[in-house]
């Protein structure tokens, strides 16, 4: 395949619907991006996940032996395009003035067509120094669970210690981000007739001290600090949100269980683990099970599960690699990033992720969703600096 300009190779790149949300396939898109890469210098891994999904590793240059070189780190998948507010096809590319508009152009295709671009180019000049690889990764937006999977596949082999997350952060360097912990609580009852209330349990009433506990748990997160607070100035402390409770069949049967799904934001440094003692000091009865039992609650049964963690990440202020970014990029402050990233999934390698890419984290996730075609042209000024 002939080679493509950025905007053209974000094109194809939109045009495919991986939204893991509905289970929408990597496969296709691997497939294209393959054949686009089939060039002589680069060597491509590709790993199955499952599904029709994968994750994809593509390097040129030097073997990695000692950690050396850059990754540039993106996922493919994208979340869903359901609002009645796109002005277009979500899924074909628009040109609009100064902006790239289409669902994934800034979160995060954009990143990726440059990354593939650039590691395109380099293979054909052969003059690197150091590895350069990039990473495409699947299921990122439903708790990087691609990334995940990654380090199980990767193994304990060499892997650049150098990466750019290239998540949209307008181009500043973030160093730092929250966790995300997702629980399913379970409240035990006893079904019957809603005319005979002394027949059954509603499990929607015994919830009431189950959700009474996380409040008190969510009040002592907010009057928490720990040493990465400042990089999150806005909310700094671990956030607990009740996102959603189901219980019921009818109007006229009384529950039998009611489920509960909890999601915490954590500081870096504060591990998963950490927070079932504290749910269960402030829960009464709670117990932890593995996710596959969660929703074997019976009556006086309050259960809960981690049913997935996008681990926190944060990196010294002193870091080298992180001042290489921020000599490369935007005026950066000190911040850190209320979101997660597959940053943290990637710190079992070795790795010292930084996170940084074009377009505004405020425009993910919505209908027309768009890249400033400014940062864009920008992007790959930025990582010819960092590419040995």
């Amino acid at each position: 395949m002939s080679t493509l300009t950025d905007i053209e190779l974000l094109t194809r790149l939109v045009s495919f619907d991986t939204t893991s949300a509905t289970a929408q396939p990597t496969l296709p898109l691997g497939d294209m991006v393959c054949n686009y890469l089939d060039v002589p210098g680069i060597g491509i891994e590709r790993f199955d996940c499952g599904l029709d999904q994968e994750n994809i590793y593509i390097s040129t240059g030097p073997n990695c032996e000692r950690n050396e070189g850059l990754l540039l780190s993106g996922h493919v998948d994208c979340v869903p395009a359901l609002e009645p507010e796109w002005r277009s096809d979500p899924f074909e590319l628009i040109v609009e003035d100064d902006r790239l508009i289409g669902r994934g152009a800034c979160d995060m295709k954009g990143f990726v067509a440059i990354a593939l671009n650039r590691l395109r180019e380099h293979a054909v000049n052969g003059h690197l120094q150091e590895p350069l690889a990039v990473l495409l990764s699947c299921n990122e937006e439903i708790g990087t669970v691609g990334a995940g999977q990654f380090v199980k596949q990767w193994g304990d082999r060499p892997i650049p210690r150098r990466v750019v997350v290239g998540e949209p952060t307008s181009l500043t360097a973030i160093r730092g981000h929250k966790g995300h912990a997702s629980f399913t609580f379970a409240i035990g009852g006893r079904g019957g007739h809603s005319g005979f209330p002394s027949s059954g349990v509603n499990a929607i009433e015994e919830a009431i001290p189950v959700l009474e506990g996380l409040r008190e748990l969510r009040r002592q997160l907010v009057e928490e600090r720990a040493e990465w607070s400042d990089l999150f100035p806005d909310v700094p402390h671990a956030v607990l949100s009740i996102a959603s409770m189901e219980a019921g069949s009818a109007i006229n049967v009384i529950p039998e269980m009611c489920t509960l799904r909890v999601g915490i934001r954590m500081l870096p440094g504060q591990v998963v683990d950490d927070l079932y003692a504290r749910i269960r000091e402030c829960v009464p009865g709670a117990r932890m099970v593995d996710a596959s039992d969660v929703l074997m609650a019976k009556e006086e049964d309050v259960l809960f599960a981690c049913t997935n963690c996008t681990p926190s990440f944060g990196i010294s202020a002193d870091e080298p690699f992180l001042a290489e970014v921020k000599n490369s990029s935007a005026a950066s402050p000190d911040i850190g990033a209320n979101y997660g990233t597959d940053a943290g999934r990637l710190l079992p390698l070795g790795c010292t992720p930084v996170v940084c890419g074009p377009g505004d984290i405020s425009v993910a996730h919505k209908p027309n969703e768009w890249m400033p075609l400014d940062e864009f042209r920008e992007t790959p000024k930025l990582l010819d600096a960092l590419i040995r």
